[in-house]
């Protein structure tokens, strides 16, 4: 199953998948073939993301992350840099990250709602949310956004300046919110509640004369 990133030129797409092994693939999408695999080792989880023109993969291990930066040209991947997750709760191992290009960004978050939420399991001390800035070059971190909100899901804007992201409260999806960040600063713009269940978000941009007329009133509030 690959976790898929087109590059902003559309022509390439970059492909991550952590089984049977994990492995990055270079695609060229207008002739649909393989121009590149990269095999990472076994004991990593991966995850890509666009900044740019630029493509970052996160590897995650138990105790350890690294960054990439991948180039479709290099025949081979240059050393990685280490990223420091900050982590209140260690004795709940290994956590699920997220990683996210947007506004020439990149950001990284803890993936909450799953099997792998440690919110359900024995944690000595509350497990933090929110999404934190990563420098690319660096690996450092430069800012924590919305400490306090614990991310399903997230995703850009159409132009990049805003985030959306399903808030989960609860790891049973009994308490569920829609909302709207400032990318830059992590500022909440607006919240929505939504009933209690698993939910999904995605962006697209929907010509008016198709939305019924109620729901377009509703969005406007």
């Amino acid at each position: 199953m690959y976790g898929l990133s087109f590059s902003c030129n559309t022509h390439l797409v970059f492909g991550t998948s952590n089984f049977p092994a994990p492995t990055l693939d270079v695609l060229d999408f207008s002739e649909r073939k393989l121009l590149r695999r990269f095999s990472l080792p076994d004991d990593v989880t991966i995850r890509g993301a666009f900044v740019g023109s630029d493509y970052y993969l996160y590897g995650q291990r138990k105790e350890s992350a690294a960054l990439w930066r991948v180039k479709a040209t290099t025949k081979e991947m240059a050393a990685p840099v280490e990223v420091e997750f900050p982590d209140e709760a260690p004795e709940c191992e290994l956590h699920d990250g997220s990683l996210l290009g947007a506004g020439g960004q990149l950001f990284l978050f803890e993936l909450f709602g799953g099997k792998g939420d440690r919110r359900a399991r024995s944690c000595g001390k509350a497990v933090s949310g929110g999404v934190l800035l990563i420098d690319p070059l660096t690996g450092g971190t430069k800012a924590h956004l919305a400490p306090e909100l614990r991310f399903a899901q997230l995703t850009p804007g159409v132009d990049d300046r805003e985030l959306y992201g399903i808030d989960v409260r609860d790891p049973m999806w009994r308490s569920v919110g829609l909302v709207r960040l400032d990318a830059t600063t992590g500022r909440v713009l607006q919240k929505r509640e939504l009933v209690p269940g698993v939910w999904s978000i995605g962006l697209a941009t929907v010509p008016e004369k198709l939305i019924p007329h109620e729901m377009l009133e509703d969005t406007r509030k």
